[in-house]
């Protein structure tokens, strides 16, 4: 059942119990106050028949005779009156019919009225006062003419509401193809959609209500997507050509090698040139594992409470070990007895990564190979500053630094494959930190690394 049948039927539902409950309120109120009203009838005819009973005991005359015959003209259908004195001795009965029980002539006495139906039939027993005595009346009659009204409003109220259903059905169905032709639209378009064709963005002419928004966050979804098919395509193309040199080279050397017999030195330098392409090969295929195990939902709860300045002083120590014409020097801008305050949550591991990663960057491209870390910290945040004077890097490089691969335009004949800030970005990212890079070509770059600590 699609969305337009499910809201033309809710709609109709909803309308339909509305105007059935509204149908009903009628009825029962019409039909009470039919009640009240032929009630109130029985109960004057049963005073003036008892009125009339009374003077004519007294004095016969032609007046009261006709008043008599007159009330005789206004009874109702299947009118019987019966009327007792307060000795409940019978004074009138209007017909053979069987009077009252005892029983009942008791209740009235005790209730001072008492309404009774039978079929078509509807009676009302009630104590009446006249000139200091108190009569019990009992009249019972026919009301022909309210129940032809009650009977026609019922017949009328259904059919009515049969008819206005149809009506709200037909026009619940026509509004909510209105309201949901924009969703089809969406749905038509995005169907559109495809691999080839992610720069399509998806329009509407509601721009302010919900649909609107609606196909603002597809819009932003799709802008997402195509980043990262376009981010995926490089680092496929990137990647494949990276492993695709070394191998060539390898492949080429092993070839040359093979094609003649060659002395002791000849094979040894053939043998160190393709040692050193597998070490790149290494290299960079432990880099792209690297970047493929950062992934949040295996690490996460791995976490633990770390101290930056513990892991910076295990890399420095493990770096000049490695690179004894490296300098690093690590400030802080206060020193605090407050352990949380350099504490944060996550993987020694991971952060030392990516620390090295940028070092080892500044490093590479600086000529005196000094990095200076500034480490500080404010009431939420721990910042780290890594500061090196090498060759800088161009504006435009900037915009695409943490994608994986790209490297720019000043560093041909260094060293990279362009990992390393990808993996940096990650890592930093997988820690709920912030990593800012501020860079001028011939002066230096600083790289801001700012991760939450636990005060």
């Amino acid at each position: 059942m699609n969305m337009r049948i499910r809201f033309t039927l809710l709609f109709t539902l909803i309308v339909g119990v509305m105007l059935c409950f509204f149908s009903f309120a009628i009825y029962y109120l019409s039909e009470d106050y039919r009640q009240e009203d032929f009630h109130s009838r029985l109960q004057n005819r049963a005073i003036e028949k008892l009125e009339i009973e009374l003077k004519n005991s007294k004095k016969h005359d032609v007046q009261l005779l006709a008043q008599s015959n007159e009330n005789d003209l206004h009874s109702l259908v299947n009118e019987h009156i019966t009327i007792y004195d307060e000795n409940k001795s019978l004074i009138y009965n209007s017909s053979t019919a069987s009077v009252p029980d005892p029983d009942l002539i008791y209740v009235t006495s005790k209730q001072g009225i008492y309404t009774w139906s039978d079929k078509d039939l509807e009676g009302i027993g009630f104590l009446h006062p006249y000139q200091g005595h108190t009569y019990t009346l009992f009249t019972s009659a026919t009301d022909k003419h309210g129940m032809s009204y009650i009977n026609y409003l019922k017949k009328t109220l259904i059919i009515r509401l049969f008819i206005i259903m149809l009506i709200i059905f037909v026009s619940g169905w026509i509004f909510a193809g209105y309201f949901i032709k924009p969703i089809i639209n969406i749905v038509n378009q995005t169907d559109n959609i495809t691999s080839q064709n992610l720069s399509y963005r998806l329009r509407t002419e509601h721009v302010k209500d919900e649909i609107g928004k609606l196909t603002t966050t597809f819009n932003k979804m799709l802008d997402r997507l195509e980043t990262a098919f376009t981010i995926q395509k490089r680092f496929v193309s990137n990647a494949s050509h990276e492993l695709r040199n070394p191998l060539t080279a390898i492949g080429g050397q092993i070839d040359v090698a093979l094609m003649k017999d060659r002395n002791k030195e000849e094979y040894r330098a053939i043998l160190e040139s393709v040692s050193g392409h597998i070490k790149n090969l290494k290299t960079l295929t432990n880099n792209l594992l690297e970047l493929a195990n950062t992934d949040v939902d295996t690490l996460f709860q791995e976490f633990e409470e770390i101290r930056i300045d513990e892991i910076l002083w295990n890399m420095r120590d493990e770096i000049q070990k490695q690179k004894p014409d490296c300098n690093l020097k690590i400030s802080f801008d206060k020193i605090t007895d407050n352990d949380k305050i350099l504490t944060c949550k996550g993987k020694a591991k991971l952060l030392e990564i990516a620390f090295i990663n940028i070092i080892d960057n500044a490093i590479k491209f600086s000529d005196n190979k000094t990095v200076k870390i500034n480490v500080s910290t404010d009431k939420k945040n721990i910042i780290l500053l890594f500061v090196d004077q090498g060759i800088g890097m161009p504006e435009s490089y900037l915009k695409h630094v943490f994608e994986p691969f790209y490297r720019g335009s000043n560093t041909h004949g260094i060293s990279g494959k362009g990992i390393g800030l990808s993996l940096v970005w990650r890592i930093i990212k997988l820690h709920s930190g912030k990593i800012f890079i501020h860079s001028e070509l011939d002066k230096g770059t600083t790289v801001e690394v700012v991760l939450p600590n636990l005060s």
